[in-house]
């Protein structure tokens, strides 16, 4: 994927950024500028780049489909993913 960055005015926001703090809430929902849809999420586990999932609650996992993570997360880590479908 080429370099993404969100489309909104939103300070702070760096999409391959990781935290063990989170710097927003989760489920915060971002347009990028390339019409890609993120959401901000907490890890319950490592999660490896490529195809992930999210549940209701916006904790992602290495199972699952419809997200993709463009960096690793490691378990309690926050960041973004992208939906691989929209709308989020």
């Amino acid at each position: 994927m080429a370099s993404t960055f969100a489309a909104t005015p939103s300070i702070g926001v760096t999409f391959t950024d990781r935290n063990t703090i989170p710097d927003f809430a989760v489920g915060t929902p971002m347009l990028g500028n390339q019409n890609d849809t993120w959401v901000y999420v907490k890890a319950t586990e490592a999660v490896a780049i490529g195809v992930c999932g999210v549940d209701s609650s916006f904790n992602v996992t290495d199972a699952g489909t419809g997200y993709t993570s463009p960096v690793a997360f490691l378990i309690n880590e926050y960041g973004w993913v992208y939906k691989t479908t929209s709308p989020l």
